[in-house]
């Protein structure tokens, strides 16, 4: 699906903000919020997180510098957690490690597994990611399947935190803007004539029913006992 901006689909996505919907895989998601994040080579991130009912993803704008032919990519990213990912056999438990291996700057591990797919590490960035609440140094070590089409992403922010995020790349024409039909046709329909005469309608039925309840008593007070 087309976005209603025609060919300017990548300036329509860049400008979407906390509150803006888009649609994608026949599904409307709400944008909740709005992130970037750079390292010092130029690499570069916009995130979005997207929420549709209790599903969230990521969509993500990446331009890495590294690779000029593909300079600009997007992915659409889902977290996972942590104890999905082990070492490149099954049952090797890395989960605890993680977060002191990257802190401390170890060599990454050279294969992944997770999801039932066995990734290799390519890549490693350190840089300050930029949100609502603030900017906040992160690490990050990403690997992909051997068919270059699955992303792992592991992230080691301050406080011991680590977040994994299994991702894939899409087409930024596949989204579109979000018609919000059911605002629009509410508040067009509060200023339609037809709802303005409704009102009108009500307005002179209150007026005669309290007409009649104010003559009503005025001829019972004023009546013989």
């Amino acid at each position: 699906m087309k976005s209603s901006f025609g060919t300017d689909y990548v300036s329509f996505l860049t400008s979407l903000r906390a509150g803006d919907r888009v649609t994608y895989g026949g599904t409307q998601w709400e944008v909740e919020d709005f992130s970037t994040y750079d390292d010092a080579d130029g690499y570069e991130t916009m995130e979005w997180l997207l929420k549709s009912g209790q599903s969230s993803y990521y969509l993500l704008r990446e331009v890495d510098p590294d690779n000029p032919e593909t300079q600009i990519n997007w992915y659409l990213s889902e977290e996972i957690g942590v104890n999905r990912i082990s070492g490149e056999h099954v049952g090797d438990d890395v989960r605890f490690a993680l977060w002191d291996a990257m802190h401390e700057r170890h060599e990454p591990y050279f294969k992944l597994r997770a999801l039932g797919r066995l990734y290799y590490f390519e890549s490693q960035t350190e840089g300050i990611y930029k949100g609502k609440d603030g900017s906040e140094s992160r690490t990050t070590w990403d690997y992909w399947d051997e068919e270059h089409l699955w992303n792992l992403a592991i992230e080691a922010w301050q406080d011991r935190e680590l977040h994994v995020y299994s991702t894939k790349k899409v087409n930024p024409e596949d989204f579109a803007i979000a018609e919000k039909s059911i605002t629009i046709q509410s508040f067009a329909s509060k200023n339609s004539p037809s709802h303005n005469q409704k009102n009108n309608d009500r307005t002179w039925e209150w007026i005669c029913a309290w007409a009649l309840v104010i003559i009503g008593f005025i001829l019972m007070t004023s009546g013989d006992w």
